[in-house]
C-alpha cells in the first residue's frame, strides 16, 4: 500500500511539471509572436 501510494505522488508531480512546461513554452511562443505582429506591423506602416 506504501508503494502505491508513492507512485500516485510521483505521477501527480509528474503532471503538475508537464503543465508548468506547456504554461512556460505557451509563454514564450506568445512573446515571440506578440514580437513578431509587432515589428511586423511598424514595417507594413513604413512600407
Amino acid at each position: 500500500m506504501g508503494a502505491s501510494n508513492l507512485n500516485n505522488k510521483k505521477s501527480e508531480e509528474e503532471k503538475e511539471s508537464m503543465l508548468g512546461t506547456y504554461f512556460s513554452v505557451g509563454i514564450v511562443g506568445g512573446v515571440i509572436l506578440l514580437t513578431y505582429v509587432i515589428v511586423f506591423g511598424l514595417y507594413m506602416i513604413r512600407v
